[in-house]
């Protein structure tokens, strides 16, 4: 996955090199002419143009790969800076060699690879650049005007004005082409990052899914030592109100099992064998019908509007995630909870609101990290809930009302289901 995303950062980066190109190509056109022309410097216009059309050739070809192919290695990238330094040589060659201003623009392709390339293929391009500077020391084709001794004082002027362009023109192109190579690469550094917590979050949902099928292996025990015993009690003579204590009891005890072997059954199941693709009005009914049978709150109100055609994948785990979310808007707002489905084209947005004291500030700033504390417990139902979502993309908020209470607003994306 790293090197996936260092492929595209690698791709973003093509691009930017390719504008660069396309822009030293428009200049060099510019300042050929206007050196020709205007200063009237002789130079080989033939030959310096169709190194300029050489390097169109080469931008083409790198602009239908950068468009076909999805994974550029940092070698392709070293290759493209390669054939700028070839080119700027082969310019300067023509120009005068080291006596040209414009050969200071080496440092230009130096600062690009090193914010650009690998170590070694950075190293690579300043070392190339200093054996192209040394051997345009001894090898270049005069300029018949830089041999006129008697306007050595206009050449010297002329040599300084053509430094301060070449110093303008690589600080632009610095400032603008660097500083959206560097963009690119804290992205890509960005992704890894947000893999690395994924996959932490991940480990941890694995951890606990198996500390919860042990704990449940080893509860059956006492929870079957609790029956046998409010068994006996129910034979005794006991009084009647006793008598609903204990049933009471026995039910709860009787959800509690019912829990603990669901997880033993589906702790051996895969996803794909448990999910089923079903309407999307159809499976929020169901969650609403289950959760209401089982807690019985005193005053719940659904509503849903939308698409009840499109369809969603269901399994127990996302059942569960919404059982959650149910569970602590009860807890914390026995007397009312609200909850509104909305479904379009691309998402199913759902709105869990009750009338509770809302959640802290710190809650609202962390939310999904299994430490939190929203009440007497760790706040795992938000964060098993809120990883459930991310499996298939979806996203999980919550914010208190100003009229009291707190909502959770669950975005899943249908694209993705």
């Amino acid at each position: 996955m790293k090197d996936t995303i260092s492929q595209n950062t690698n791709r973003k980066n093509l691009l930017q090199l390719l504008w660069l190109r396309l822009i030293a190509i428009f200049g060099q056109v510019a300042t050929i002419l206007f050196v020709h022309y205007f200063l009237h410097i002789a130079l080989p216009l033939t030959t310096m143009f169709s190194v300029l059309l050489l390097l169109v050739i080469i931008n083409c070809l790198s602009f239908y790969r950068y468009k076909f192919q999805e994974n550029i290695s940092d070698k392709s990238l070293f290759i493209e800076l390669l054939f700028d330094v070839i080119a700027l040589t082969s310019q300067l060659y023509f120009s005068g060699g080291i006596s040209n201003p414009f050969i200071s623009l080496f440092l230009l392709q130096v600062i690009i690879g090193a914010i650009l390339l690998q170590r070694i293929y950075a190293w690579l391009i300043a070392i190339i650049t200093i054996l192209c500077y040394i051997w345009l020391s001894f090898n270049y084709q005069e300029l018949h005007a830089f041999h006129h001794h008697e306007e050595e004082g206009n050449l010297f002027n002329l040599h300084l004005h053509g430094m301060l362009i070449s110093y303008i023109f690589a600080a632009i192109l610095l400032l603008i082409f660097v500083t959206k190579i560097i963009k690119n690469l804290r992205e890509g550094d960005e992704k890894i990052n947000f893999l690395k917590r994924k996959s932490l979050e991940k480990e941890q949902v694995i951890r606990m899914g198996l500390l919860a099928t042990g704990a449940a292996h080893e509860l059956s025990t006492p929870l079957s030592t609790i029956s046998v015993i409010l068994g006996d009690w129910k034979e005794m003579n006991l009084k009647k109100d006793l008598i609903e204590d204990v049933e009471m009891i026995e039910t709860q005890l009787s959800r509690c099992k019912k829990i603990l072997s669901k997880i033993l059954i589906d702790s051996g199941k895969e996803r794909l064998n448990q999910a089923t693709i079903v309407p999307v009005k159809e499976v929020f009914d169901k969650f609403i019908k289950e959760w209401t049978e089982s807690r019985k709150p005193e005053n719940l109100i659904y509503d849903f509007e939308g698409k009840s055609d499109k369809k969603i994948l269901l399994d127990d785990i996302l059942t569960q995630a919404f059982f959650n979310i149910f569970d602590n808007a009860l807890e914390a707002s026995p007397a009312f909870i609200s909850v509104s489905v909305l479904v379009t084209n691309d998402n199913i947005v759902v709105s869990v609101e009750d009338k509770g004291k809302g959640f802290d500030y710190e809650i609202i700033k962390q939310i999904g990290k299994p430490n939190l504390t929203t009440k007497n417990s760790s706040g795992l139902g938000l964060f098993l809930a809120l990883n459930t979502l991310h499996r298939i993309d979806g996203d999980l908020k919550i914010e208190n009302l100003s009229a009291g209470g707190a909502k959770v607003l669950i975005t899943i994306p249908l694209k993705n289901l």
